[in-house]
């Protein structure tokens, strides 16, 4: 697979491939104009850090903070921080979706041990998610899509259901504005321009726009029973606080995994990144053929706008990200197939005609 030659922006390296793109007289694409309107914005640490210890004042909750917690480097280091740093007393959950790789679980376990924090795997009923992967794979074709969106109703969930005052995750800048632009179609976007705005906004308004997507992915009679089931708890206790850690402060890898190793028993073992998914390969290499080229490219653009990296590093990147060990890839996809009850066979035909249809 290969990077496809059209017009690219002459800022970042994101081009026609990429869904609503557009470009301005000077070749700059509308993700880059959009963010050029924050981008002194998000970058006032002083100003972020004010506005996030005034997000993270309990008034009267039993915990100050619930943590979605992968055992990731991003999770490890928000949780240490919180803990160690903002004094804050905290819950960590993760979910267990049933591809949680043995190496996430030992890490886990380990730090919430060594930092004292409470933890709990969420464990869902296996029929209903089975049901849900069925219907979003099959219907969207990435398994991907599935995980985020139990991973975004178990976490609008928990806090209010455990009595957090905040709910605090560890996504990265590149991951949080990959779709940030001038269109309506990025249903992060109200998270990170509320968040990052001096006056904060009714949790409810907020949250109840990514909860209105649940029709866009399933059919109406399992889109009721989510409702019912994952998101109980934050409609009949109240909706809390949806926050970025990263949103608020600086995000650099290398001084990431730096830091947790030297200040926990964190250590790098197979892969930097994912590797707690079991079926990460599999998802990529779809997703790859679906885009006609590296899934990554807008998150890999807005590194170039964080000036993390220049253009050339950026193809490079690129290019390198697309490099999938297929045989490993196609073992994920038949386990992953096989759980959702969906044919790997019919799924990569309908990645192939998807693509077709992406740009």
């Amino acid at each position: 697979m290969s990077v496809i030659n059209n017009q690219t922006c002459t800022r970042c390296i994101n081009d026609k491939t990429v869904k609503h793109i557009s470009f301005d007289k000077d070749g700059v694409c509308n993700f880059c104009r959009e963010y050029e309107k924050y981008e002194q914005r998000f970058h006032d640490y002083e100003a972020l850090e004010k506005n996030f210890r005034k997000r993270i004042t309990n008034s009267g909750h039993k915990y100050d903070a619930a943590v979605g917690f992968s055992g990731g480097k991003d999770s490890t280091y928000v949780l240490y921080k919180l803990v160690k740093e903002y004094g804050l007393k905290v819950k960590a959950f993760t979910l267990d979706n049933g591809f949680m790789s043995p190496e996430a679980k030992e890490k886990i376990v380990q730090i919430v041990n060594e930092l004292g924090v409470e933890h709990e795997f969420v464990e869902l009923d296996e029929n209903l998610v089975k049901q849900m992967y069925h219907q979003i794979a099959g219907k969207f074709i990435s398994p991907c899509m599935c995980c985020s969106f139990l991973g975004y109703a178990i976490m609008i969930n928990y806090a209010s259901k455990i009595d957090a005052a905040v709910m605090i995750h560890g996504r990265s800048p590149y991951q949080m504005l990959r779709n940030f632009s001038n269109l309506d179609n990025d249903y992060f976007k109200p998270f990170v321009t509320e968040g990052i705005s001096d006056e904060i906004k009714d949790s409810e308004e907020v949250l109840k726009e990514i909860i209105s997507k649940i029709d866009m992915f399933v059919d109406k009679k399992l889109a009721k029973t989510i409702r019912e089931l994952f998101l109980k708890d934050c409609y009949e206790k109240g909706f809390r606080p949806f926050i970025a850690y990263f949103l608020y402060h600086k995000y650099d890898k290398d001084q990431i995994i730096e830091f947790i190793q030297k200040n926990t028993s964190w250590v790098v073992q197979s892969e930097e990144e994912h590797f707690d998914c079991l079926i990460h390969h599999g998802a990529l290499y779809i997703k790859n053929i679906i885009a006609r080229r590296s899934h990554l490219l807008p998150e890999i653009s807005v590194m170039i706008r964080e000036n993390k990296i220049n253009r050339a590093q950026a193809v490079e990147m690129v290019k390198a990200s697309v490099n999938i060990d297929e045989k490993l890839a196609m073992q994920e996809l038949n386990t992953f197939c096989d759980y959702a009850d969906l044919s790997v066979k019919k799924m990569l035909l309908k990645a192939k005609i998807y693509s077709k249809r992406w740009w």
